[in-house]
This record gives C-alpha cells, structure tokens and sequence, in this order.
C-alpha cells in the first residue's frame, strides 16, 4: 500500500488540490457559512460595477472546474499555471482584506494561508519537467500550520474563523484562549515541518490534529471540510513517504 502511494505521488498531489478548489467552490456557491469571507475577499478587490455576489458565483464555478481539470488531468501544465496566478490575486486580495479590517499592510499570515496549494501546484509542475521535489509537500504543509498558528495568535492574520470553529467544542467565553493555545501548537508543529525537524512525528501529530479539524469542520458545513480533507491527506502522504524528509531548510547536521 506504501509503495503505490509513493508510486502515485502526482495523482494524490492533484487530488489534493483537486480537493481543496471543491471545497472552496462549495463555499462560493453559498453552501458553507464561510461564504461572507469569500464574499469579503472578493469585495476588498473589486474595482467593477459587476455586483460582488456574481463575482463570488462565478469563481465558485470557476474553482470547481478547476478541481475536475485537475483530476482528468486536461492540459494540466497549462491549468497549473492558471492555477498559480490565480492563487497570487487571492493572496492579494487576503492582503487587501486584512488591510481594510486592521488598518496594517502587513497581513503576512492571510497570504501564507495560499502557501500550500502554491507549493504544491509547483511540485506538480516540475514534476512535468521530470525534476522531483518532494520536500515541497512537506514545505506546502508546514505552512498551512504556520498560517494558521499565526492567525490564531492574531499576529499578521485573523482569527475569527478560527473562534467560530472552536465555539463548538468549548464555552464561548473559553473559544479565544483556545484558539491563542492551538495558535502556539500549530506553530511550533509548522515551524518543524518546515526545518524538517522530526518530521515523521510532527506529521503524525498533524494527521491527529488536522483529523479532529476536519471532524469539526463537518459539523459545520461539509464544503470545509472537504477542503481540510486535502491537508490530512497531504500529512498523511508527508508521514508515509521519507523523501519528503529532506533536504532541510537548513542544514544544520553538515555545518
């Protein structure tokens, strides 16, 4: 079972991102009660006289064609570097949103939040080229835990996603103290994903971790969950294959 997953590291990237894009065209269309940040995102960039509603429609199709190109597999280096460019707007637009709600420019975490499809539809791409990155999974994974601890802190992201999903599991007047303490944990779980430190552990720590978000996140609404599914199979793939292990982001053990 090992071996044909790691055999097929290409199709579970394309499922992952295949994933992702679903879930997030669900949300578009109005299925999930994280609809008004799509529709906040989509409003904080658009300079039209188009209503911001049918912008936000039209990229909720838009995102599931995506993910079924992805998994035919159609002209796919061509859809990957739609895909990129069109990932690069939305971390615009997530900068432009915190900007608008905060008064700072520096909504580093709201961007980081795009980090792992990128790296992941980068994977994909060089893999095209026959070069094999692997550790861009463990890369793309660690900063979806990076993004997420530091909005959870409130530092450089929001975290009133992040409030509401906790509400469900603690008393509301708890939910914020909760989610500052998941904040630390998931960035020191990304922090070592991303250097590579014990990575066979913080993965196994994650695919518990992002197991119960995901659990969570049904009770709420399926769409998100469906694109949280793609982060535990991308822990997942990062616990079972070893050569997304290495190399380091830095290579302390040669120096």
């Amino acid at each position: 079972m090992i071996t044909f997953i790691q055999n097929r590291t290409s199709l579970f990237l394309r499922i992952i991102l295949s994933l992702s894009f679903l879930g997030h065209g669900l949300i578009s269309l109005g299925l999930s009660p994280s609809y008004d940040l799509h529709y906040n995102l989509v409003q904080s960039i658009n300079f039209t006289n188009m209503p911001t509603h049918k912008i936000v429609e039209f990229q909720g199709w838009f995102d599931i064609l995506i993910s079924l190109l992805l998994i035919i597999k159609f002209k796919l280096k061509s859809i990957l570097y739609i895909v990129l460019i069109y990932l690069s707007i939305v971390c615009v637009a997530a900068l432009t949103l915190y900007w608008n709600k905060t008064d700072s420019m520096f909504g580093i975490a709201e961007c980081l939040r795009r980090f792992p499809w990128i790296f992941f539809s980068l994977y994909l791409l060089l893999d095209l080229k026959g070069i094999k990155k692997y550790h861009f999974i463990r890369v793309g994974l660690s900063f979806a835990f990076i993004a997420h601890g530091f909005a959870s802190l409130g530092f450089l992201g929001l975290n009133q996603g992040h409030i509401d999903l906790a509400i469900k599991v603690v008393p509301i007047e708890n939910a914020r103290n909760f989610v500052y303490c998941t904040g630390i944990t998931d960035s020191i779980i990304g922090l070592m994903l991303l250097q590579g430190v014990f990575t066979r552990y913080f993965a196994a720590i994650s695919i518990i971790w992002i197991s119960f978000i995901v659990y969570l996140s049904y009770l709420s609404a399926i769409p998100d969950a469906i694109f949280r599914s793609a982060f535990l199979i991308a822990a997942i793939y990062v616990f079972i294959d070893k050569r997304t292990y290495f190399p380091k982001l830095i290579n302390y053990e040669k120096n």
